[in-house]
């Protein structure tokens, strides 16, 4: 089907590949997963430029991070996924979250919330 469509064929092999591969991924997801990267997908597409760059900038930020960080973040995350949308700036700039992050981590995990649809905790 994909091999078919004319966009996808003038794509360069390498980003052909890439596509392909990032499909396979999303097919290999829950339908929980599926349904959240969806909806962050329509936060980011709802952003102006500036603020799709911003959030851009911030992943490569965090992918910058040294391994034992981004897990600390990616826990810090997943925490404040939970907490509602309107109180996550105030968790995250309480002490016990500038006590573990600096102010660039934490201006990592502000931006990549920002199109984290809301999760109430299990």
């Amino acid at each position: 089907m994909l091999s078919s469509d004319p966009s996808f064929k003038r794509l360069p092999p390498a980003e052909q590949q890439r596509v392909v591969r990032q499909l396979h991924q999303v097919n290999e997801l829950t339908e929980e997963q599926r349904q959240r990267r969806l909806a962050r997908t329509e936060m980011i597409e709802h952003l102006p430029p500036q603020d799709r760059m911003q959030i851009n900038n911030s992943a490569r930020r965090w992918a910058a991070l040294s391994p034992e960080r981004q897990a600390l973040m990616k826990n810090a995350f997943r925490d404040l996924r939970s907490v509602p949308l309107d109180q996550r700036q105030t968790v995250l700039n309480s002490s016990r979250y500038q006590g573990v992050f600096n102010p660039e981590e934490r201006g990592i995990l502000s931006d990549m919330l920002r199109i984290e649809p809301f999760q109430p905790a299990r």
